[in-house]
């Protein structure tokens, strides 16, 4: 789906968006090719050269384009004693 779309999904209100069947089908293409380029030669000790590199900067470029980026600053960091009260009070509710 062009990335256009899910941004005007999101502008409407969509919270929810699957990009896992996007990156199965890249990791599927990534290895496939590899598999054609050693093909005979596929034994045990070379499958770590068919591991499909991950690309970082399309993850980085997918979350600025959802508007998941740069949201680091919105939190407040707390101390581990103040997470586990919050745990404690929210574990008796």
């Amino acid at each position: 789906m062009p990335v256009k779309e899910i941004q005007l999904g999101i502008r409407h209100g969509v919270r929810k968006i699957n990009v896992d069947t996007d990156s199965r089908l890249a990791v599927t293409g990534a290895i496939r090719k590899v598999f054609a380029e050693i093909a005979g030669e596929v034994r045990p000790a070379r499958l770590p050269q068919a591991r499909p590199r991950r690309d970082a900067g399309a993850d980085r470029r997918r979350m600025r384009d959802f508007g998941q980026a740069g949201h680091a600053g919105d939190y407040e960091p707390l101390s581990l004693e103040e997470m586990r009260e919050g745990y404690a009070v929210a574990a008796t509710a």
